[in-house]
């Protein structure tokens, strides 16, 4: 399994980290977030956009879909629809 670790730090200060494993799902390789981490004292107010923002650029570079489990990069995921090419495993809702 590979993994792919995502990281925005102030200074020698982690604000936010999340990783991504590839994983065979299905006869096909998909890319995994299980979680994100955001320091509750030390972050920017954009933090999520600034870490989506990385891994996004490496997932459309990868070529492979990303199948998103953290609830804050669904939110993030439904609020930018144009994402929905790489987005595997969309949640149902109803």
């Amino acid at each position: 399994m590979e993994k792919k670790i995502f990281e925005i730090k102030i200074g020698d200060i982690l604000t936010s980290r999340t990783d991504i494993d590839l994983i065979k799902k299905n006869n096909q390789q998909i890319w995994v977030m299980n979680h994100i981490f955001i320091n509750p004292t030390n972050h920017d107010e954009h933090e999520i956009s600034l870490l989506m923002e990385k891994v996004i650029n490496f997932i459309k570079q990868s070529g492979i879909s990303i199948w998103v489990l953290d609830p804050i990069a669904i939110e993030y995921f439904k609020k930018h629809p144009e994402l929905n090419n790489i987005w595997a495993e969309q949640p149902f809702s109803i």
